[in-house]
């Protein structure tokens, strides 16, 4: 695509970030993913560059995004062969969901470490050669739990909600130097990643998820693709953008939504 020539995708093996990296390859541009486990990333590789259209070249990188040493060998060697990508998409995260008095302190500090630090590594070590360039995009990805809290998602929402607040002080603080951001948010995608979740989290919560609509990745990598042409910041897909804007200008109505569907739930398990 030609409004992205090429993106740097973390999280790339699998899910959101894997469709984003089909989707783009598909478009032409080049593409170099970022993911730990080496069978996934070298299963995602394939399918990128079969999908791949155009000049474009398809790069797979093995890293651990919370590695800030790792990280940052592995974008300086992409700049060195490739060149400085023209999109950073931090797309790599994922949930535990439990009851909150289940938790332990190291159960947050490794949410955090992944869903926060694996924004913030990634973006700080990349950025210094947008800022040099005079240009470059930041996408990240939050999550609907970036703005709502729900049960269950003690340790995942709160660094979600992280993410959100990064993604706003680095539009802030990038524009003036030309570097665009964007934050996605969006709701349940039916991903390898969820279906973990669904084996562990509590009853309530696959209860209450039954009235959301399961949206594909491919079908979320294309709304990515089009907010990040039409520069938009927030990025909602799917009913993430009436739950925001319900969450903004009425959250009295939203909690008390939620806290009804909650009833609900516990009363169908009895509880």
């Amino acid at each position: 695509m030609a409004s992205i020539p090429f993106a740097l995708i973390t999280g790339g093996s699998s899910g959101l970030g894997k469709a984003l990296a089909i989707l783009l390859a598909g478009g032409g541009s080049s593409v170099a993913i970022v993911a730990r486990n080496e069978g996934r990333l070298a299963e995602a590789k394939a399918a990128i560059e079969a999908a791949k259209a155009g000049d474009g070249f398809v790069v797979a990188i093995q890293a651990d995004v919370t590695d800030e040493k790792q990280v940052k060998d592995a974008f300086d060697g992409l700049v060195r062969d490739k060149g400085v990508p023209t999109h950073l998409f931090n797309c790599a995260g994922a949930a535990n969901p439990g009851y909150v008095q289940d938790f332990s302190t190291a159960d947050f500090e490794a949410a955090m470490r992944l869903d926060y630090f694996g924004t913030v590594i990634p973006t700080i070590t990349l950025l210094p050669y947008f800022i040099a360039r005079g240009s470059g995009q930041v996408v990240n990805v939050s999550s609907a739990g970036g703005f709502v809290g729900l049960i269950g998602y003690a340790t995942y929402c709160p660094a979600k909600f992280a993410v959100m607040g990064f993604s706003e002080v680095l539009r802030h603080e990038l524009k003036p130097k030309g570097i665009k951001v964007s934050v996605v948010c969006p709701p349940d995608m039916d991903t390898p990643g969820l279906a973990t979740e669904n084996k562990i989290k509590p009853e309530e919560c696959k209860i209450i998820s039954e009235r959301g609509k399961l949206l594909k990745p491919e079908d979320v990598a294309k709304a990515v693709v089009d907010g990040v042409e039409k520069g938009r910041f927030y990025i909602l897909p799917g009913e993430s953008n009436y739950i925001f804007n319900m969450k903004r200008l009425f959250p009295g109505l939203v909690f008390s939504i939620m806290d009804g569907d909650l009833r609900k739930a516990l009363k169908k398990l009895g509880k």
